[in-house]
């Protein structure tokens, strides 16, 4: 009995277990391939709160397209393109971006558009990168900063632009600089600007005053045409003080000279022994001038003081008017040509009546020197006439101040005291 009821129960457990088996075989055929039966598992998002000891969360700005930057005392466009750039050679993409045509002319507190992109100007954006580093970047020392070496000076045509405080220079190869046209203008013997004695029609500058010392010379070599006999001699001196302020499209000329006559000519003159020295008669001009890029012209007044204390010659000193015009090129290279000429007015029997007619031609090779050449021609009442062919050079000693030598050549000269030829020295420096 026992027996059959162990075979009962052991019977039953085969058949309920073959029975499973054949259950969980019939669902995995029904299920589609890479069906799970276990219960699906929930989607959710992963926020990190907190941030592991050897992780770093950086935060860097990017800025493209157009920077601004203030100048301060001691920049100059190589020193602003080192900054941004890290080399001197991009200051002329600063400067073509700010229309700054001469780079010495910056001032401090403008402020310059730096061009870092190819973005048209007010284009420039910001953008904010935060970046997560998982382990902290080993830390190593910067390596030593080395200054650029500055481009070595090949030629005399390297530019260099100074800047201020005694700063060093930076030279730029290659880049011609020149003169301005205000340093290049200087003043005539009568203290308008211009040549020797042919004076140009545009201003010295504007706002600027200038101060000039000069030094004529001649040797006398005749009396009213008459040449002087062997044995006579006689020396003249003229020392003028020429100040002068320039505006725009004026200027006003101021001459003061000293003059000392030294004669001995017992045969042709009337004594034995002619000396004397003093001031002369001093001269004021105003000149107004009318110009483009190309071309000035100018007219003007003048008027002469008889502050002259000299007796010896054959006039008298009195009070003389002056009218006077001109006309002047303004070409950027070559030579310019300069036409002028005025009247004269006095009361009397005074040395300042008469006409004068001017023509000069300047040429400047380079930025040291200009080479000047004019014709002179005056015709005074009571003192004769002459014709001069004046052949001069001016140095540049720098910015605003040169030295001009001349010598005029008497091609005609039947004046009171005549000359053979001259020598003229002017010292000149405008601020």
């Amino acid at each position: 009995m026992n027996k059959r009821h162990h075979s009962y129960l052991l019977t039953g457990f085969l058949v309920l277990a073959l029975a499973s088996t054949a259950a969980g075989q019939y669902y995995q055929n029904l299920a589609p391939e890479g069906y799970s039966m276990a219960p699906p598992m929930q989607e959710h998002l992963y926020s990190e709160t907190s941030v592991d000891a050897d992780s770093s969360w950086v935060e860097e700005d990017t800025t493209t397209g157009y920077q601004t930057y203030t100048i301060k005392k001691g920049d100059t466009l190589g020193s602003i393109s080192k900054k941004f750039f890290g080399s001197t050679q991009q200051w002329k993409k600063i400067a073509s971006a700010n229309r700054i045509t001469d780079a010495t002319k910056i001032k401090i507190g403008q402020v310059l558009e730096i061009p870092t992109t190819n973005h048209d100007k007010g284009q420039g954006v910001t953008y904010r990168q935060r970046t997560r580093y998982i382990s902290s970047p080993p830390s190593t020392a910067p390596a030593p900063m080395t200054s650029l070496p500055l481009p070595p000076v090949t030629q005399s045509n390297d530019a260099v632009l100074y800047s201020e405080s005694g700063l060093p220079q930076i030279i730029l190869p290659g880049d011609v600089r020149k003169r301005s046209r205000t340093e290049d203008n200087h003043v005539t013997f009568n203290g308008l600007t211009g040549l020797v004695n042919t004076f140009a029609s545009y201003p010295l500058g504007e706002n600027l005053f200038s101060t000039a010392f000069g030094m004529t010379w001649n040797k006398i070599t005749r009396r009213d045409g008459q040449r002087l006999q062997n044995g006579e001699d006689g020396d003249y001196w003229e020392f003028p003080i020429l100040l002068t302020y320039a505006g725009e499209n004026f200027e006003v000329a101021f001459k003061l000279p000293f003059e000392s006559y030294d004669v001995f000519a017992p045969l042709t003159y009337n004594f034995r022994d002619g000396s004397d020295s003093g001031m002369g008669d001093a001269q004021l001009r105003l000149k107004f001038s009318s110009q483009n890029d190309d071309m000035a012209s100018s007219l003007g007044l003048g008027a002469i003081f008889p502050t002259s204390d000299i007796s010896i010659g054959n006039t008298e000193t009195n009070n003389a008017w002056e009218v006077f015009a001109g006309l002047s090129s303004k070409r950027k290279e070559g030579g310019n040509f300069h036409l002028n000429g005025g009247y004269q007015a006095g009361d009397g029997n005074t040395n300042h009546e008469g006409i004068f007619v001017n023509a000069g031609f300047e040429y400047d090779p380079n930025d040291s020197f200009t080479f000047m050449g004019e014709l002179n021609f005056y015709n005074r009442i009571n003192n004769g006439r002459s014709t001069d062919l004046v052949l001069g050079m001016r140095y540049h000693v720098k910015p605003g101040m040169s030295l001009t030598l001349a010598t005029p050549i008497a091609l005609s000269n039947d004046m009171f005291f005549g000359y053979d030829y001259r020598l003229q020295g002017l010292l000149q420096y405008h601020y």
